[in-house]
């Protein structure tokens, strides 16, 4: 890590001495327009308009985040909505010791030396004193925790705040750590005055720069810093000027930045708080409302959506938004890809735009070191479905600012093409500005705007790259047209809806069918259009031309029209004999207004897939010979699971003799989108022959198997796919006793199995429920005790309930409140963590503690917990069938299996049930090829 971030530095060197001879790399410019649209208009930069970073903080202190492109402060406001950077007040008492002025508070045992002759006047020598102690970043995923770098990781650093006769507050840090504020200049809140400050680093650089905000009626410093560096990193994409003091740019140099904290890094994963998120929202509109410079919310955070577009965070930036249209949103799209439905929470919210993430020849060649032949796609850019997201895709990979405690300042994601989406809003918002000056944008315009101008990529269906790749250029002409054209006067927005039964109430923005088996073509499925009355006008007559891009897709209407609060409704039929083939089938319906301007009004997305079908005809096997992928491609198999399924087998394999090449691997995606596993990477050059894994107990429907041409790979991957399904039931789930011992089992499908058999037992299980709500964390003591091993937690949520948040993280802390086990949840169901007695100890207690972020502080949910404890080594338990560890399973014939076990020697919970599992593996190649889990009552 430290060779490779020395090397960057050498290499920014090397091109600030010599001219650049294709333009700026690291942090892509040149194929969206934006390199020249700047050089074409200097000063449409993006100055004139603010960035409002919602991240995990902005550092002001580092080059590329001092200055804009015309010399002003760049950062002008930072607020922390976390509470990571509190300190509490208490009142000080100005006293002397040996001569020199001493503030001091007994009761907690603070005391700081200063000379109050230096100090600006108070105004009534009221004072308040804080402390920052480095064990308050013990936890922060920085490492930062060292902040002089001594060595001691416990110093403390004492501040005093008062109020001035001036009639402002200050505060003196003793950022020297030298127990004397004498050397220490005053500090404002930070917009005040644009102060900020570090810490003395005795190693180097300091690791992170420092902001302060004074609550006098709260008693509270609110300390802002950026302990997690992708705040920093966005903030550097969307609007760095010189970053690396080596002439790189952001999109949008000419921006000015706030910095909004909603993520605690002290937390899992920088999650967020209780109504962190929300706060930060209210505070951007509030700024909003006040400044007149246009104001951009940047947000590269969210969780992976269960229902889209119906969570409490959507359901309140629709409020807030709708309520003020001149607040422009951009977010990322989610990083779950590249399964279909996998848009994020709340970038699935229409009333944001989100960005997929692409990855561009440039970036691949210097920055991954690979030469690709075209831009594409990242493969976790999540994808669309039920709803229409993301809007566009946009580069997602770059070089960025970081602190300095950051040894890495590459990343990549939709975090990165959020910001990069948020900085070509601000070069239109610029030149609107300077070419239309006075006239106010709604923001839903600006995205249509935005999705116009987009390039489409003819290898990505509409749910990969929503409208296409982000293009300025092309952007910039249809502002000017539509601003010329008054098109704010005309610009209406619409409500959509449609069909897709894996919603509750079987509707969503889409038509989405993920299981097309059933269509007859007969069907008649409708959208339902409604109009938002964006224009504020009661009487409306509009009339729509209709045009479909898929000939799959029948339109039965060719014209529409909706009069003033009226619904439309557009009836679409499926030819069946166009959808025979399994695949995904996807289709865009765009209503234009029915006029000279021929005004894209709306769009409608309908998704059908059809499966690949398990049954006897095929043994509930197929295979896929000679498969090709190209680099950085993604190809597409749907699978439907067959009824009497339990263990599914997928092998990724290639034909070692014929020496093609392959470097490719597999996402599976269950039914409702969400990840199940990322295989192993088939690489030839390794000469790997197959990736092959099991997968149990699988949820019922559609699964997605996407077979990912390596990013890395240098030539297209040539392979094979093989997907098998196993069937072994239990007639009825039970807990074993010492007195019913026997399960019963059956195969329903039409295949003799025979399996080797054998069992262990794992520990003991615990499954309860918790409430959990928006006042605090939660915390659980626990002990890990002699006999026991290890403890780990999975977590379980309803749907409705996890839509309730916008993180959910947990983390398992020592007695000294250290965090050793971190997790959250990416979904309703997960955020598995694990804790191990520590080595030399009979004994150890540690603390469970739940973080919910809740979007209201007002809301609650039930969370179920399963606990789990292991032993130190796995319990053999004998598992028999008419004597002996083998077991046959003819189709449709019940057969039986005897467990003899024994309790372990250890006190266990009366509420808990020992844990384990039968293994039953393929008599040639010993491999399991399905485990059975199994309770063992005592």
């Amino acid at each position: 890590m430290k060779t490779r971030f020395l090397f960057f530095f050498l290499l920014l060197f090397t091109l600030a001495v010599f001219p650049q001879e294709e333009g700026q790399t690291f942090l892509e410019l040149k194929d969206t327009g934006v390199e020249e649209f700047i050089k074409l208009h200097p000063e449409y930069d993006g100055r004139g308009t603010i960035i409002i970073v919602l991240d995990t903080g902005v550092d002001m202190g580092i080059d590329g985040l001092l200055k804009t492109s015309t010399g002003e402060t760049k950062v002008i406001d930072v607020q922390d909505f976390t509470g990571q950077g509190d300190m509490p007040l208490v009142e000080a008492n100005l006293t002397s010791k040996d001569g020199k002025d001493v503030f001091e508070n007994s009761s907690q045992g603070y005391s700081v030396f200063a000379n109050k002759s230096k100090m600006l006047k108070s105004a009534d020598d009221v004072y308040w004193m804080s402390v920052l102690n480095e064990t308050h970043l013990m936890n922060s995923g920085s490492g930062a925790q060292d902040l002089n770098g001594n060595g001691v990781k416990d110093d403390k650093y004492y501040m005093v705040t008062y109020k001035t006769t001036d009639g402002y507050w200050v505060v003196y840090f003793d950022t020297n750590g030298n127990g004397n504020l004498s050397d220490e200049k005053p500090l404002r809140n930070y917009k005040e005055n644009f102060d900020s400050f570090t810490i003395e680093n005795q190693k180097g650089l300091t690791p992170i720069t420092m902001a302060l905000n004074i609550f006098p009626d709260e008693k509270r410093i609110s300390l802002f810093f950026d302990d997690g560096s992708h705040g920093t990193h966005c903030a550097g994409i969307a609007a760095g000027f010189n970053i690396g003091d080596a002439g790189i740019n952001g999109v949008a140099p000419g921006a000015k930045v706030i910095g909004l904290k909603l993520g605690n890094n002290n937390y899992p994963g920088g999650a967020t708080v209780t109504e962190s998120m929300k706060k930060a929202y209210l505070y951007a509109d509030k700024i909003s409302k006040e400044m007149k410079a246009p104001c951009i919310v940047s947000m590269s955070f969210g969780i992976g959506s269960e229902i889209e577009a119906r969570s409490e965070i959507e359901k309140f930036l629709a409020d807030l938004l709708s309520k003020n249209p001149y607040l422009y949103v951009s977010t990322s799209n989610g990083n779950e890809g590249p399964g279909i439905s996998t848009a994020g929470l709340p970038s699935s919210s229409s009333y944001v735009f989100s960005s997929g993430a692409v990855l561009t020849k440039e970036i691949a060649r210097d920055n991954y070191g690979n030469d690709l032949p075209k831009d594409i796609l990242l493969h976790f850019s999540s994808r669309g479905g039920e709803v229409s997201k993301p809007d566009i895709i946009s580069p997602g990979a770059a070089t960025s600012t970081v602190p300095n405690f950051s040894m890495g300042d590459r990343m990549w994601g939709t975090s990165m093409a959020c910001p990069y989406s948020s900085g070509v809003m601000a070069l239109l918002l610029s030149a609107a500005e300077k070419e239309f000056p006075g006239v106010k944008i709604p923001s839903q315009l600006l995205y249509k705007i935005l999705r116009e101008g987009a390039v489409k990529w003819d290898d990505y269906t509409v749910l990969d790259q929503g409208a296409g790749y982000i293009n300025v250029l092309n952007a910039y002409e249809i502002l000017k047209k539509y601003l010329k054209n008054n098109e704010i006067s005309r610009f209406e927005t619409y409500t959509v809806s449609s069909f897709a039964p894996n919603q509750p109430d079987n509707r969503s923005r889409n038509l989405y069918i993920r299981d097309g088996s059933f269509l007859t073509g007969d069907e008649v499925f409708a959208f339902n259009i409604k109009r938002d009355n964006t224009i504020k006008s009661n009487k409306f007559y509009r009339v729509y031309n209709l045009k479909s891009d898929a000939d799959w897709l029948k339109l039965v209407q060719k014209k529409i029209y909706i009069r003033n609060d009226q619904f439309a409704t557009v009836n679409v039929k499926v030819d069946k004999a166009k959808v025979k083939e399994p695949g995904l089938y996807t289709a865009q319906i765009t209503a234009y207004r029915d006029d000279a301007s021929r005004t894209p009004e709306f769009d409608m997305i309908a998704t059908v897939v059809i499966p690949y079908e398990f049954n006897s005809t095929n043994n509930f096997k197929m295979q896929w010979k000679d498969q090709v992928v190209q680099q950085g491609m993604v190809k597409r198999y749907f699978i439907n699971l067959p009824a009497g399924q339990n263990s599914m087998k997928v092998t990724l394999s290639r034909d070692a003799s014929s020496n093609k090449y392959a470097r490719c691997r597999y996402f599976l995606h269950n039914n409702n989108g969400i990840q199940v596993d990322i295989s192993g990477v088939l690489y030839s050059v390794n000469k790997d022959e197959k990736v092959e894994n099991y997968y149990y107990d699988l949820e019922p429907g559609v699964y997605e198997i996407d077979i990912d041409g390596f990013f890395l790979a240098s030539d297209p991957s040539t392979y094979n796919l093989a997907v098998e399904f196993l069937s072994l039931q239990t007639v009825d789930s039970k807990e074993v006793s010492s007195t019913d011992n026997r399960i019963e089992l059956v195969n329903y499908f039409n295949e003799v199995k025979s399996y080797n058999i054998d069992a262990e037992m794992f520990g003991y299980q615990r499954k309860y429920n918790l409430t959990v709500d928006g006042s605090n964390t939660y915390k659980m003591p626990f002990t890990l005790n002699k006999g026991e091993a290890s403890k780990e937690f999975s977590f379980e949520m309803t749907k409705e309930d996890y839509g309730k948040v916008t993180d959910f993280a947990f983390q398992i802390l020592d007695e000294n409140g250290k965090a050793l086990s971190k997790s959250g949840l990416s979904y309703r169901i997960g955020g598995n963590l694990k804790i191990e007695m520590p080595k030399n100890k009979e004994t150890a207690d540690f603390t469970l503690e739940i973080i919910p972020a809740f979007t209201h502080k007002e809301l609650s949910a039930n969370l179920k917990v399963n606990e789990i404890t292991y032993l130190p080594a796995p319990q053999t338990v004998s598992v028999k069938h008419n004597g002996r560890a083998v077991l046959t399973l003819y189709p449709n014939s019940i057969k039986y299996i005897d467990i003899d076990f024994s309790k372990p020697e250890l006190t266990i919970p009366a509420d808990a049930e020992g844990y384990g599992k039968i293994y039953f593996k393929s008599p040639t190649t010993e491999k399991i090829e399905y485990e059975l889990p199994i309770n063992f009552k005592f």
